[in-house]
């Protein structure tokens, strides 16, 4: 029974965590400290780290490889990459055009995405407007099937 209760702790806070997470990226456009998040949720960083290990080995998130902080919780990124996506004066980074237009499916807002075409480097602006992508003349190449996204994250 003991171990019920721990296992049923363990997972609430892995849902306040995640939900704190997606908090602290969507308000502010970056990925929260461990630090923050100790902070933030009234608990040690010992039990963050512990729920950011969890979240990750179930794909939730993606920590920086050695650092241990967050590195992705889809659809958004904690560095700058090559999709930034802008929503009046916000903005957020996505690891891919996939991420990016997760962004404004997940926050129910119009869009730009400041990108370039991976082939020639044109500048690429694709827009989300009402729900739906506008029109451009661009084509999406996923170079990864998507069964193998988490091998290299970084790569994909």
């Amino acid at each position: 029974m003991r171990a019920q209760h721990k296992k049923q702790a363990l997972e609430r806070f892995d849902v306040r965590l995640r939900l704190q997470i997606y908090r602290e990226f969507v308000s502010r456009g970056r990925a929260p400290a461990a630090t923050d998040l100790s902070r933030q949720l009234y608990c040690s960083p010992r039990t963050v780290r512990a729920g950011l290990e969890r979240l990750a080995g179930n794909h939730v998130i993606a920590l920086e490889a050695g650092a241990g902080e967050i590195l992705r919780a889809a659809p958004f990124w904690a560095t700058p990459t090559a999709f930034q996506v802008e929503s009046g004066r916000k903005n957020w980074w996505a690891s891919c055009i996939w991420d990016a237009l997760g962004i404004p499916a997940m926050l129910g807002r119009d869009v730009r995405i400041l990108t370039s075409c991976g082939c020639c480097g044109e500048a690429l602006t694709p827009a989300v407007r009402g729900g739906k992508v506008q029109k451009i003349r661009a084509v999406i190449h996923f170079a990864v099937p998507a069964r193998r996204w988490y091998e290299d994250l970084v790569f994909t």
